[in-house]
C-alpha cells in the first residue's frame, strides 16, 4: 500500500508539472496561417486540414464602371495540412500565370514564459504553367521554378503581436527581365487584438534587389473568426497571393490610390483525432 501511495503521489506531481509546463506556452496573436498575404508563424493543428479561398479584386480606382475591381478579379485555391504538432505542408493554384505552389513549414520553438519568441521556418516553391509566354530556351520546369526560404520570428505581448520574416528568393526566369534574380527578402508585420474574435493586421514585404522595379507590398486586414471559419478582409497594393509574384509583380501604389480589395476565406476540417 505504501509503495502504491508513493506511485500515486509521483504520478500526480508529474501530471501537475506537465500541466504547468503546457500553460507556459503563449499562443500567437495572429489568427491564421497567413499574416495578410505572407506566411505567419502559425501552424495548422495536427490532423487538421485548411481550405483557403483567396480572392483579390482589381484596382478599386476603376470606380463604378469596373465595379471597383470586380471585373479584374484573381484567385488562389489552396490546402494546408498539419502532419504533426510542428510540421505543415501546403499546396495551391493561382489564376495568375496559372501558377502552382507548394511549401513545407516547421516550428522550431514556441513562445513561452521561458523563451521569448516563436520561431518557424518555411521552404517553398512555385512554377507557372501558362503557355506561349516563356521563350523556348527558358520554358523548362527548372527554368520557370522559383524557390524561397524564410524564417518567421514572432512575439506576442498581451493584445499586440509582431513578426519579422527574413528570407531568400530565387525568382526563376522572369520574361519581363529576361533573367533569373536572387533576392534577399524581409517581411515585417504586426497584429492588434480588437475583440475576442477580431484583430487588425498590417504587413510590409521588402526586397533588396534594385532590378525588381515592382512596388513593395503593403497590406492591411481585419480578421474575423467564426467557429471553424476565418475571414480576412483586406486592402493591398498587391493582387498576388504566392511568394514569387508578391515580390516581383506588385503593381499598385497606395500613394496614388491604386489598391486592391480582397479576402481570404479559410475553413478548417479535422481529418484525424490524436
Amino acid at each position: 500500500m505504501k509503495k502504491l501511495s508513493v506511485v500515486v503521489v509521483a504520478l500526480v506531481l508529474f501530471l501537475s508539472t506537465s500541466a504547468q509546463e503546457q500553460k507556459t506556452t503563449v499562443d500567437n496573436i495572429f489568427k491564421g496561417t497567413r499574416l495578410v498575404n505572407g506566411q505567419s508563424a502559425n501552424l495548422v493543428e495536427h490532423g487538421k486540414l485548411l481550405l483557403l479561398i483567396q480572392h483579390r479584386f482589381g484596382d478599386i480606382k476603376g470606380g463604378a464602371y469596373q465595379l471597383f475591381g470586380l471585373d479584374q478579379a484573381t484567385m488562389r485555391l489552396g490546402f494546408e495540412y498539419g502532419l504533426g504538432e510542428n510540421i505543415n505542408v501546403g499546396i495551391g493554384r493561382s489564376t495568375f500565370m496559372k501558377t502552382y505552389d507548394a511549401f513545407g513549414k516547421f516550428r522550431f520553438a514556441q513562445q513561452s514564459q521561458d523563451f521569448p519568441l516563436t520561431i518557424v521556418g518555411t521552404l517553398g516553391g512555385s512554377v507557372p504553367t501558362i503557355k506561349q509566354v516563356f521563350p523556348a530556351a527558358h520554358n523548362s520546369f527548372s527554368d520557370k521554378f522559383s524557390g524561397n526560404i524564410q524564417l518567421h520570428l514572432a512575439k506576442t505581448m498581451g493584445d499586440v503581436g509582431i513578426q519579422l520574416s527574413p528570407g531568400y528568393l530565387n525568382t526563376g526566369y522572369l520574361p519581363a527581365k529576361n533573367e533569373k534574380l536572387s533576392v534577399f527578402t524581409l517581411g515585417i508585420g504586426g497584429a492588434v487584438k480588437l475583440a475576442k474574435k477580431i484583430s487588425f493586421n498590417v504587413e510590409y514585404l521588402y526586397n533588396s534587389n534594385n532590378k525588381i522595379t515592382a512596388k513593395k507590398p503593403l497590406s492591411a486586414s481585419i480578421d474575423i473568426t467564426t467557429g471553424e471559419h476565418l475571414f480576412q478582409l483586406l486592402f493591398s497594393n498587391s493582387q498576388q497571393m504566392f511568394n514569387q509574384a508578391l515580390y516581383t509583380q506588385t503593381a499598385g501604389d497606395w500613394g496614388t490610390g491604386n489598391i486592391y480589395f480582397g479576402f481570404n476565406l479559410i475553413r478548417k476540417f479535422r481529418l484525424k483525432y490524436y
